[in-house]
């Protein structure tokens, strides 16, 4: 009896974008079309990646409250002054969506790739909130 082949390795015990590349995973899978779903890979730091633009939005918006306060990202503050917290609002969920299938178009090819660039991601969105809450505790 012969063992069907294994799936090539990203990492040590992990399996590769072959699991979760373009072959469906079960039959049932496979009847589905193109509403064909599979698990998103990274799904914790997607919920990081969330929270903390969700408070980079609503530090944001408590700075520009006071006097002096000002948007410094000169595209976002673009979108502020042109269309407001909803602007705003939209802005960020729409980068946040374009990354988060980013992460899982490149997870699919190579997890390793797609993991490290969703920590990434998270690294980034913590820099805006950690500076606000800088400034806020500074400036109260």
């Amino acid at each position: 009896m012969t063992r069907p082949p294994q799936p090539p390795q990203d990492e040590p015990g992990e399996p590769t974008a072959a699991r979760y590349g373009s072959e469906p995973a079960t039959a049932g899978e496979a009847t589905r079309g193109l509403f064909t779903t599979r698990p998103m890979l990274f799904p914790n730091a997607y919920t990081w990646l969330l929270l903390l633009s969700a408070m980079d939005i609503m530090l944001t918006w408590v700075i520009l409250s006071h006097p002096h306060g000002q948007e410094v990202n000169a595209l976002a503050n673009m979108v502020i002054q042109r269309f407001g917290l909803e602007g705003a609002i939209i802005y960020k969920f729409g980068l946040v969506l374009f990354f988060i299938v980013l992460c899982e178009f490149i997870g699919r090819l190579r997890l390793s790739s797609g993991r490290g660039l969703s920590r990434v991601g998270i690294a980034i969105a913590a820099f805006p909130v950690v500076w606000s809450l800088w400034l806020l505790l500074m400036n109260r």
